[in-house]
């Protein structure tokens, strides 16, 4: 069972874990991700690709025995981090606050990196690193939509939710603030109530769109540096249900 960022500040006991926790989950997508502990290299994973047939049957006779089909799919962990070593003169001379401070920093340069690496990893560019979503629905292949515009098509982003299957897990849409504009305005051309917020959180037809902007070097990760940029928007699933 996973655990997001949220719930794992309950069982937090030092206040250094807490702090990083909470810096963490600043960040919209990494504090809806659910987090496991793994005690292997890899995590080992089965993928549903054909369901078993089912089908009618008269008086005496039998069913036809048939079976799903389940392929084995795996992940290997990657090793995340980084060193931070503040020279005690300056903390003598500065008081803690200055070692809390780079602390702060360099976790919240984590949290962006690897909000950046989920959506833009590539292990032919860092072997170290985890292929993103960008590389896994590289555009034109399966499970991608192509919008048909610069201009967001409501019909296109309807189509991408639709197509992907929670099974009871929860669906989110991921996007820059462009985007984000981008359906907000779109939302409120159409007709029905398509777009909404509630208690700051922001919704499309019920699914909620977590923000991703910039990783940490300022750079935009989902696109859009400049007008005219093209952007995407990924719509997955949190949980331990299957995508």
């Amino acid at each position: 069972m996973g655990l997001t960022l949220i719930e794992a500040q309950k069982y937090a006991r030092r206040a250094e874990q807490l702090a990083v926790l909470k810096t963490f989950a600043e960040g919209e997508l990494l504090r809806r991700l659910p987090f496991r502990n793994l005690v292997c290299g890899s995590l080992s994973f089965p993928a549903e690709t054909k369901l078993p047939r089912v089908g009618f049957r008269a008086v005496n006779e039998g069913y036809r025995q048939s079976y799903g089909v389940i392929n084995s799919d795996s992940e290997f962990v990657h090793l995340f981090g980084g060193d931070l070593d503040v020279d005690r003169s300056i903390v003598d001379l500065q008081g803690s606050e200055a070692r809390a401070a780079q602390t702060e920093m360099k976790v919240r340069s984590m949290r962006l990196t690897l909000e950046a690496a989920i959506i833009n990893g590539d292990d032919t560019f860092d072997p170290r690193a985890f292929n993103g979503l960008s590389k896994r629905l590289a555009p034109g292949k399966d499970q991608t939509i192509d919008n048909g515009g610069s201009t967001l098509n409501l019909l296109a982003l309807e189509a991408l939710t639709d197509s992907v299957i929670g099974y009871g897990g929860d669906k989110v849409l991921i996007a820059s603030k462009a985007a984000r504009r981008q359906i907000s305005t779109a939302s409120r051309q159409a007709v029905g109530d398509l777009y909404e917020v509630i208690d700051g959180r922001h919704y499309f037809e019920g699914i909620e769109i977590l923000l991703v902007e910039e990783d940490a070097e300022g750079n935009a990760v989902l696109g859009y540096n400049e007008p005219g940029d093209t952007t995407s928007i990924y719509c997955c699933v949190f949980g331990d249900a299957a995508v």
